[in-house]
């Protein structure tokens, strides 16, 4: 599996070319099959167990970061799982008063993702007469929010 998630990994723009790079000698090592089998339990919901073989895959090959573990749940599953761009979206949640960015660790910790989840499905709630259909619609919304500066309105 790990030559087609390498594709997958490099047909987008969500990884940095250096993320990208470390992740090649795990995807087309031994490993590789592991690695993709758990990030697809992580997809459908057992999460705990995954993410720490995950975890233990990625950190030789200094790729255990959250960037790299939700990417492949989040285009699986954009009905239930975010690509969580650690940075964006602590800005974010520290824009709308979420606890997200006091309780966000780089240590991938289940409680950290978890957190991120309650902050995606609260903006999911907040932003139904937009009617987004997936969290990528909702990540969307994080992303144009984060990137808003009062000046960008127009005059009215």
């Amino acid at each position: 599996y790990g030559e087609a998630v390498l594709s997958a990994y490099r047909s987008t723009n969500l990884l940095s070319p250096f993320e990208k790079t470390r992740l090649q000698t795990l995807l087309r090592g031994s490993a590789a099959d592991e690695f993709v089998q758990a990030a697809a339990a992580f997809a459908n919901g057992d999460m705990k167990q995954p993410l720490a073989v995950m975890k233990s895959l990625l950190k030789p090959h200094d790729s255990a970061k959250w960037t790299v573990v939700t990417y492949l749940p989040f285009l699986w599953r954009p009905d239930v799982h975010f690509f969580l761009k650690p940075t964006m979206m602590r800005d974010f949640a520290e824009r709308v008063g979420h606890r997200f960015h006091e309780v966000y660790s780089p240590d991938l910790d289940l409680s950290t993702y978890e957190a991120l989840l309650n902050m995606a499905e609260e903006t999911r709630r907040e932003t139904g007469d937009l009617q987004p259909t997936d969290l990528i619609d909702i990540q969307s919304f994080m992303w144009t929010a984060v990137e808003y500066k009062e000046g960008d309105r127009p005059d009215e």
